[in-house]
């Protein structure tokens, strides 16, 4: 296939996902979330448990229709240790604008710190403020509900970097998902995002952008849990800065390796 075919090709499928995402957001929030509510007594543990287990199932199926298609391939390294996964904080780099949209595929019982400016996505702002905890209430709120969502069972993903990653740009992270472990007492699960630059899902990348030779290759690895039993004594200012550095350092040695 000459690349101007196969470069039109990858920009078609991706915006082909770009549209089953979006549908599928609107038909859950106008369709699905009222009978959701019916079925489960109104009452808002069973709601969430319900829907999240809901959106776990469509974004598994979400990833492998995107991956048939030819838009993305996604490789996992110690997968099995998350399938049974319950009360932990996820953390990961974030080359793309997938990397959620992969995790939530991975990970069961998904909460996650949201964009704030998602609340007025007509998309998905009713499926953000029923579901998830958005980033610009206050953060006091903020770790209040991820400890009892996770109190309750629920893995709490969050990205350090607090955005999209700058491709050559180094990690900047920050205290925020140090913050949440402790304040909850949940151990650490990173996972680091390898493979191809995510040319057209990175932060500021134009619509029609994709990488010039081929799919979108996602490489991920589940790396050994962080425990917090070592920092639990120690103030807040001083572990929250020593966790985040800890965090920081095994991601960035899976980068080095990959390299």
């Amino acid at each position: 296939m000459a690349i101007g075919i196969r470069h039109a090709w990858h920009v078609f499928v991706k915006l082909v996902s770009f549209f089953i995402f979006g549908f599928f957001s609107l038909t859950v929030a106008l369709g699905l979330f009222p009978i959701i509510h019916l079925i489960t007594g109104f009452s808002e543990r069973r709601f969430k448990a319900f829907s999240r287990k809901l959106n776990h199932v469509f974004f598994i199926v979400y990833v492998k229709v995107i991956s048939a298609i030819g838009c993305i391939s996604v490789d996992i390294e110690n997968k099995e240790a998350l399938t049974h996964l319950r009360s932990k904080v996820v953390v990961a780099n974030h080359p793309s604008i997938l990397d959620v949209v992969i995790l939530f595929s991975l990970v069961p019982n998904a909460d996650c710190i949201v964009k704030g400016d998602l609340v007025n996505n007509k998309f998905v702002s009713l499926i953000v403020r029923n579901l998830y905890i958005p980033n610009n209430i206050p953060f006091d709120e903020q770790l209040e509900r991820a400890k009892k969502s996770m109190d309750e069972g629920n893995n709490l993903i969050i990205f350090p970097e607090g955005t999209r990653s700058k491709s050559g740009v180094p990690w900047e992270f920050k205290k925020g998902a140090a913050r949440f472990a402790l304040y909850a007492k949940k151990d650490v699960i990173p996972i680091f995002f390898g493979g191809n630059d995510k040319i057209g899902l990175r932060k500021y990348d134009r619509i029609t952008q994709y990488h010039p030779t081929e799919r979108l290759q996602f490489k991920l690895k589940v790396l050994e849990p962080i425990s917090i039993k070592e920092y639990e004594d120690i103030p807040m200012t001083i572990s929250a800065s020593t966790l985040t550095k800890k965090m920081k350092e095994v991601l960035e040695q899976e980068l080095t390796e990959a390299k």
